[in-house]
């Protein structure tokens, strides 16, 4: 993949160009796409006319913006979301790859993949993926019911929005996809015309491989005056001509259980069976009789001496064809095929015949199971599915991506496959229900079509790690010397620390002179806020809070300080959490970091809203293009063990509402999650509450727990609490 360098002025007009809604002038058009317009160079011409040939037809709607455009946006944004490991699994050997878990936007991360700039995975990822599987809310606004009849999944996202924000990423996603990668996408009805289209424009009409059918559920209903609408299509694309694919094969013998009276009229069906039929197998079990029927294919063999080896078969000397198959190599397999009833000679020709009980794969794959349900997501693809899509276009050790992770099934079908990985959710509960899958993984089913019915997996995961996407270079997306005051009241809004209408500069004086400390802008509970400086070059990019620069306030303050002292600073420019130093009289000082993501302000910059985490099942998938966020250990919940469960004595939040108002109560908790076995190391999440199920007096109700059962409490914007012990 060739860099793009781009200098401050580019940057410039590239914003220019974006916010006018203008066209991007040519020179910087081929800093933006230099690969595509080397293949222009290499055909002698630079001409587009020579582009006719790959016009497709495409889409227009309102939104929707120029591919330039859209891959400009990473660039000024600087690389949108650099990523932090929150938490590692299996052995740390240093360089070597770890298998990753992303807790983010996907459109952010997939910024980051396409700058190759952050450390954690510069060089591994962009044109490193050989498999893309994407499995999209539909954005069709339907709503899928669970067992009981509660609503269970929604897909929120309608119309140009749906489209266009699938688009962007579908975009994203061709810039890492390998040059001889694959990319399959799910999709229903509703959307699925326009997807193709979209496909089409993004990847090539040329790449376009296949549309495979697949079952959308088991359970078939009357929906009235249509038809049910029973499957569901996969979109099959490449990046190039060049790409991996392994063909494979469906287990196709066909079986017919008949019942049979005495003896005599089984004797008299097996005649007429075995009259008519020479390629039936039949076992009998009792009043039972099982008949199985094989294909048989010729070898292609010939008792005429031709150029190859001769070989035995049933004790005859038989010549193979000039181009050899496998069955023709080795004399031990033959005699094995004999002995297991896989040859025979064809009693018409003299000639040995293959029994054949599968068939190469098409575009039908009805045969396996539609949505599973094994984790508690609705729209949880099977193993099955997976287990087809990753042996078609991978071999061991390739990279799959899935940036619509949900329960985690392409990770961990991957993980059994012994591919490497990267996974992809905005939703926590979708996080630790995958790091929980992987973690258990050993427990699961293994794969493959040989497998005993209850045959477990057996082996641990490779090391993986749970990682943060959020960035910091605000200085890209807000003009910090000129919007200082509205930077400091947002953020002080963030964690409901009520602005006082003095200019920021007036209250730093006030604040500054009676703690004598910079960068003081208010007080919580009566204790000092800094705002950590972002506007200062030297802050922003080269200064971390650390233990030094915590003990450093100390030392500004003459040692006196004691007490609370808050700190509002971007998630990425501190290295540490909460800390407690001394003063001088050896009393304790109590730093609390109040982190956010930079993605907050990126958003807020461009006038989105901030989406909810979900309160309930039916909101899980609404998160394709949420811009909620999360901060560090800012829930406090307070339970106590009843029968039956757990009772919610105390809950806060410091996050507001539409209305800039607290949220009352419950109002602001989205879910609970549960580890009902905490080994005080990993919370292994074995079941997620949401808040709809919480009693008027804040019962829920779970079975199971017992002294070791510890919860997670998690907010509508996505905050964590610590981990806690029920009761």
């Amino acid at each position: 993949m060739a860099k793009i360098n781009l200098t401050e002025e580019d940057l410039r007009v590239l914003s220019e160009c974006i916010n006018n809604q203008t066209e991007i002038p040519e020179d910087l058009m081929m800093k933006l796409s230099p690969g595509f317009f080397d293949k222009l160079r290499q055909s002698g011409k630079f001409d587009y006319k020579e582009l006719d040939k790959y016009k497709v037809p495409t889409i227009e709607y309102a939104g929707k913006r120029a591919e330039s455009v859209i891959l400009a946006q990473a660039a000024i944004t600087g690389g949108a979301a650099p990523l932090q490991i929150v938490r590692s699994f299996g052995n740390d050997k240093g360089d070597d790859w770890k298998n990753l878990i992303v807790q983010g936007d996907n459109l952010q991360f997939l910024k980051t993949c396409y700058m190759n700039q952050d450390p954690l995975i510069k060089d591994k990822v962009k044109g490193k993926v050989k498999l893309i599987y994407i499995d999209p809310p539909f954005g069709t606004g339907d709503e899928y019911g669970g067992g009981s009849g509660e609503t269970s999944y929604s897909a929120k996202v309608m119309g140009s929005e749906f489209i266009e924000s699938l688009r962007e990423r579908l975009i994203y996603l061709r810039e890492i996809l390998a040059p001889d990668g694959s990319i399959f996408v799910r999709i229903d009805y509703h959307f699925g015309h326009f997807l193709k289209i979209v496909m089409d424009e993004v990847f090539g009409k040329g790449n376009f491989k296949n549309e495979i059918f697949i079952n959308r559920t088991s359970r078939l209903k009357n929906e009235g005056r249509r038809y049910y609408t029973s499957f569901d299509s996969v979109l099959f694309y490449t990046n190039s001509d060049s790409y991996y694919f392994e063909q494979q094969r469906k287990e196709e013998p066909f079986q017919i259980e008949l019942r049979i009276g005495g003896s005599e009229k089984k004797e008299e069906i097996l005649g007429f069976l075995r009259n008519r039929f020479d390629d039936l197998d039949i076992e009998i079990k009792g009043r039972k009789m099982l008949l199985r029927s094989q294909r048989w294919v010729e070898m292609h063999a010939s008792s005429k001496k031709e150029k190859n080896d001769p070989i035995i078969v049933f004790g005859k000397e038989y010549y193979p064809p000039r181009k050899r198959r496998w069955m023709w190599k080795n004399q031990e397999i033959i005699k094995k095929m004999e002995k297991n009833g896989w040859l025979r000679i064809n009693k018409n020709n003299g000639l040995p015949e293959l029994k054949r009980t599968w068939r190469y794969l098409g575009t039908d794959w009805s045969d396996i199971q539609g949505y599973a349900q094994l984790y508690d997501y609705p729209t949880e693809n099977s193993e099955q599915l997976l287990e087809r899509v990753i042996y078609t276009s991978t071999k061991s050790e390739y990279l799959v991506l899935d940036c619509f992770a949900g329960s985690g099934t392409t990770a961990a079908v991957a993980e059994k496959l012994g591919r490497r990985w990267i996974m992809c959710d905005f939703g926590k509960h979708a996080i630790y229900t995958m790091q929980k899958r992987i973690l258990n993984i050993a427990e699961s089913k293994k794969l493959g079509s040989t497998t005993k019915k209850n045959e477990k997996y057996g082996k641990p995961p490779k090391p993986f790690c749970i990682v943060s996407a959020g960035a910091y270079d605000f200085s890209r997306i807000m003009n910090l010397r000129k919007n200082k005051d509205v930077y400091i009241s947002f953020v002080l809004g963030l964690f409901s620390i009520m602005d006082l209408p003095a200019p920021s500069e007036t209250r730093q004086a006030d604040y500054s002179k009676k703690y004598k400390l910079p960068n003081i802008y208010a007080e919580k509970e009566g204790n000092p806020v800094e705002i950590y400086p972002v506007w200062d070059d030297e802050y922003l990019k080269n200064v971390r809070i650390d233990e030094e620069y915590l003990q450093g306030i100390i030392t500004a303050s003459g040692g006196k300080l004691k007490g609370d002292y808050y700190i509002v600073v971007p998630e990425t420019c501190t290295v540490v959490s909460d800390t407690t130093l001394k003063n001088s009289n050896k009393e304790d000082v109590d730093f609390k970091l109040l982190k956010f993501p930079y993605k907050v302000l990126e958003d807020v910059s461009r006038q989105f809203q901030i989406e909810e985490q979900p309160a309930s099942q039916a909101d899980i998938n609404k998160l394709i293009s949420s811009v909620g966020f999360y901060f560090n250990e800012n829930v406090k919940i307070v339970v106590e063990r009843v029968e039956g469960g757990f009772k919610i004595t105390r809950f806060e939040t410091g996050i507001l509402n539409k209305n800039k108002e607290r949220f009352k109560g419950f109002e602001g908790l989205s879910m609970i999650l549960i580890d009902k076995d905490y080994d005080g190391k990993v919370f292994d999440m074995d079941t997620a509450v949401y808040a709809k199920e919480i009693g008027k007096d804040g019962i829920m109700e779970v079975e199971g727990l017992g002294k070791r059962s510890h919860l997670i409490a998690i907010d509508k914007h996505g905050n964590e609490s610590k981990i806690i012990k029920i009761g």
